[in-house]
């Protein structure tokens, strides 16, 4: 059984020092899983003081932000699907459709990443997404997220020099 968590946070300007981005930041990684779940979406948006909100779905919508595929091998092969993150005039930084994850059956991962969108007439709005995927023999437990991913791919950059990775600009 294929199971998906998408946690996002969206924010403005307005958050990206204190006290907001002590609010945004503070907004969990993972939640507990409703039961029997294929696609659980919670969002925490700066307009609801980061209040987490919920939804499940028993399929995984198409603007999920990933495809996925099953491999010869058996592996769930996790696709980035950037023409879904938004309809904005501008995402950065653009990203190209890639494998993200690779999880062998019975297994999960989790996905970070992060993005600066405009719309016309607007100002920027930023984004994070925390994707936990998992591909198991049977139901997912409640507390399946809560643990630490065995696998993880981290993509989050820093968003006023959105060209590098975040451990990039700790690099140099």
């Amino acid at each position: 059984m294929i199971v998906v968590q998408r946690v996002l946070t969206e924010w403005t300007k307005r958050s990206r020092g204190a006290p907001g981005a002590v609010r945004r930041n503070a907004v969990p990684e993972a939640f507990p899983l409703p039961p029997a779940v294929v696609f659980h979406q919670v969002t925490a948006y700066e307009k609801d003081d980061f209040t987490p909100a919920s939804t499940a779905d028993d399929i995984i919508p198409v603007r999920s932000g990933i495809r996925l595929s099953h491999s010869p091998d058996g592996h769930l092969t996790v696709t980035s699907a950037t023409d879904v993150w938004c309809r904005c005039v501008m995402v950065f930084p653009r990203r190209p459709e890639r494998v993200v994850l690779d999880l062998p059956p019975g297994t999960w991962g989790r996905w970070r990443l992060n993005f600066r969108l405009w719309e016309e007439d607007s100002d920027w709005r930023y984004q994070k997404w925390v994707l936990n995927i998992a591909d198991l023999p049977g139901p997912a437990p409640t507390g399946l997220f809560l643990a630490t991913p065995p696998i993880q791919r981290d993509d989050l950059v820093q968003l006023t020099t959105p060209t590098r990775s975040r451990q990039e600009n700790r690099i140099r």
